[in-house]
């Protein structure tokens, strides 16, 4: 590699090591977001291994900047010939998903070749970018997407951003449909289906465009604080979106109810769904019943 191009790289390491710092991050912690091992981001910043472009992209994703920010800091340091910290956007630290409660994934694996990991890493993803906007709307003095978007409309929006984060925590097996379509993952790999991604706020069941054959990945999510306590309830509702149930399953036209153009997934069809992720924490019912009893 050119003297100029070693010189760059160990720059954006050192910037990486210097944000994640000040994230107050573990090299683990860091290595999770940006789907690399802990090894690598060791060897990185002791500038024993040079990032290529799609892992640079990555670590500057997981630390909330994009790659044309990482590499024009860099690029500025090198021309004066110094290194100096990088300024990271306003943002909530360390808000994710309970991994914990990601469930065993059986038939999100044999379907779809996807772990529960990575589901709990595309909601991490989400949360990421929905801080990072919120903040900095905050900061320009307007109120959060919650705020701002109509109810009808945040479930789209969200179900958009998860669909674009497991593409992304896929490791290659998926990739995002067009924007201008409904959120759909389409295979890079053969034998593996298209999946649709569809979400709905609180209790309410996830809708679809057109009642249809396919295989679903189903985000449900409540509207939480800003310091991640929830309160059921709809004149208790927060800012901050928070995934509470995800599940995966191949359904049939006679899963969805169709009503005034909007097929919504009959209740029965959903609770036979694959549960990959539940909070109890976020239940947005009264109590527990069903298999939100039985996994407590």
């Amino acid at each position: 590699m050119p003297e100029r191009g070693i010189e760059l790289s160990d720059i954006v390491a050192q910037l990486v090591a210097d944000a994640r710092r000040q994230e107050g991050l573990s090299m683990d912690e860091l290595a999770d977001r940006a789907g690399v091992h802990r090894t690598y981001i060791g060897l990185l910043e002791r500038r024993s291994r040079q990032p290529t472009l799609a892992v640079a992209a990555n670590l500057a994703e997981a630390l909330g900047l994009s790659l044309s920010e990482l590499v024009e800091r860099a690029e500025q340091d090198v021309a004066n010939g110094v290194v100096g910290d990088i300024d990271l956007p306003s943002a909530p630290l360390g808000r994710h998903a309970d991994h914990e409660q990601l469930g065993d994934g059986a038939q999100l694996a044999d379907i779809g070749q996807l772990t529960p990991g990575m589901i709990g890493r595309a909601i991490d993803l989400t949360y990421r970018r929905l801080d990072l906007i919120d903040g900095q709307m905050r900061e320009s003095g307007s109120p959060s997407i919650a705020r701002l978007v109509e109810l009808t409309q945040l479930s789209p929006l969200v179900a958009n951003l998860l669909s674009a984060s497991v593409a992304r925590a896929s490791n290659g097996l998926y990739v995002q449909h067009g924007s201008d379509h409904a959120p759909k993952l389409l295979p890079l790999r053969q034998g593996l289906p298209e999946l649709e991604v569809v979400s709905a706020l609180e209790t309410n069941r996830p809708a679809s465009g057109a009642s249809t054959d396919g295989v679903y990945l189903t985000f449900r999510y409540v509207l939480a604080n800003r310091d991640g306590t929830f309160t059921r309830g709809k004149d208790a509702r927060g800012d901050t979106v928070a995934v509470w149930e995800v599940r995966f399953g191949e359904l049939e036209d006679t899963d969805f109810h169709v009503a005034g153009g909007i097929a919504r997934l009959r209740k029965d069809a959903l609770d036979d769904m694959e549960l990959v992720y539940y909070d109890p924490e976020l239940l947005p019912y009264a109590r527990p019943t069903g298999v939100y009893a039985r996994v407590r």
